[in-house]
């Protein structure tokens, strides 16, 4: 009903939390907005809890999560559903603003929150570690928020018209202006690791190196924190599929700087660019953080005691569908595009010669020392072998790519990979790692012989 602004409690199975609005198209005025909590939101929030609080925080050690807890939680998510109502958009860029370790502080993180904005996606600090006291594991308000409203809200008395306005707001960004706490990222298009759904802090390697330590303590516990007597282990199966989700979430951050380009929004009157290019270093720890904790094998995961208990086989697959997404999307098309075009424009060290070789001796790592490949390499070094091979079978169909440098660079790997593979396939004395060196070799002579 367009006559009233109401807070509704759905009584629905549905996840989540909106705050629509009806605007005048004609002027911009927001005349009307429901904010809508559906039920089932409280398992999202109880069961992230769990797994990126758990390991840190008593109270998230139950399937009955505190009031105290779950009703901050609550009241965090209608906040940011009101932002909406009040017109302002998500800003995924504002958690870059606060350094990493202040996370783990409990005076920076009951002060300033876990991120700048309510319209962040951050919503459990799972940076804070196990030893750290007193931090705040919740989002809230912070000062973008005052600073956005105060921008889009105040009553200049002296302006009679919006373009009467412009000068003082402008004066008002321009104050702002490098600040970090006070920058505007929406989060889309993939390539700024500063803006990302879900990230903290502004090391994304760290966050996430962090989030894996409590994941793994987290794993253990499941069982113990999800049953009761007289129950199946449903609530179990949900919570570590989630844990899965999330998993996967903190490798994507860290996939993003590789290839990355940070963008500062500014106006033509600002000094310096919108677009720099992620530092060498950084890329290339990103790329050893992956090769330590996304390509090989998460023995933390597979814990027998829950997969004996919630399913009947699948953990393989499931793995091998992780572990070549990760893959898939660090050697996305656009990702070495820009790479390529960064070694030219800004004289960038980390080119994608340096990816492939960094990748190939990380996930063919059994070549090189002569151990046995468990199934889960297998899956993963087949996967590299397929992603490249099908960027050599796309050509004609692909003008994008078949134009770059990067159908040479993948070819040149995959040789690279050959001569290793015929070199080294007798290093091991396993024999099915050996077939496994084979068929790697047979599938690239396809397509070889195929061009």
């Amino acid at each position: 009903d367009v006559r009233y602004s109401v807070v509704r409690y759905v009584a629905s199975t549905t996840r989540n939390a909106v705050g629509p609005s009806v605007v005048d198209p004609r002027t911009g005025e927001i005349i009307e907005s429901d904010i809508i909590w559906y039920h089932n939101h409280l398992r999202s929030y109880r069961n992230r809890f769990m797994i990126e609080a758990g390991a840190q925080n008593p109270n998230a050690r139950t399937l009955n999560t505190p009031e105290e807890e779950i009703g901050e939680m609550m009241r965090m998510v209608i906040a940011h559903e009101v932002g909406h109502a009040l017109g302002l958009p998500h800003n995924m860029k504002a958690s870059a603003a606060y350094p990493t370790d202040s996370l783990r502080s409990a005076e920076f993180t009951q002060k300033y929150g876990l991120t700048p904005s309510i319209m962040d996606y951050a919503r459990v600090n799972y940076v804070a570690q196990p030893e750290d006291k007193g931090v705040r594991y919740i989002r809230m308000m912070g000062p973008y928020d005052l600073y956005a409203i105060n921008w889009g809200y105040r009553y200049l008395p002296e302006a009679d018209t919006p373009d009467d306005e412009k000068e003082k707001l402008d004066q008002w960004i321009l104050e702002k202006a490098g600040d970090p706490v006070y920058e505007f990222g929406g989060g889309y298009g993939g390539f700024d690791p500063q803006a990302q759904r879900e990230s903290l802090g502004k090391d994304q390697v760290k966050a996430s190196e962090y989030g894996l330590a409590n994941m793994k303590k987290v794993v253990p516990n499941l069982i113990e924190w999800t049953t009761k007597d007289g129950y199946a282990y449903d609530e179990l199966e949900e919570v570590y599929g989630e844990l899965i989700s999330l998993w996967r979430g903190y490798l994507y951050h860290v996939v993003t700087n590789v290839g990355g380009v940070y963008e500062t929004r500014k106006t033509s009157d600002q000094e310096g660019t919108i677009y720099t290019p992620v530092p060498d270093n950084i890329q290339k720890n990103a790329v050893q953080f992956l090769n330590e904790n996304a390509f090989t094998t998460p023995d933390w995961l597979l814990n027998k005691d829950i997969l004996d208990r919630i399913e009947s086989s699948g953990a393989i697959a499931r793995v091998q569908n992780l572990q070549s997404r990760v893959l898939n999307y660090l050697l996305n098309e656009d990702r070495l595009m820009r790479m390529i075009e960064n070694e030219q424009l800004h004289d960038s060290d980390y080119a994608v010669v340096e990816l492939l070789e960094d990748l190939r001796k990380g996930i063919f790592s059994e070549l090189y020392n002569g151990q046995k490949v468990d199934a889960y390499r297998r899956n993963l070094q087949r996967a590299y072998v397929d992603v490249a091979i099908g960027y050599l079978n796309n050509i004609e169909a692909d003008n994008k790519v078949a134009g770059t440098d990067i159908i040479a660079l993948i070819r040149g790997e995959l040789e690279s990979l050959k001569s290793q593979l015929q070199r080294m396939q007798y290093s091991t004395s396993d024999r099915l790692s050996r077939y496994h060196y084979k068929d790697l070799i047979a599938r690239i002579d396809r397509v070889f012989s195929d061009d």
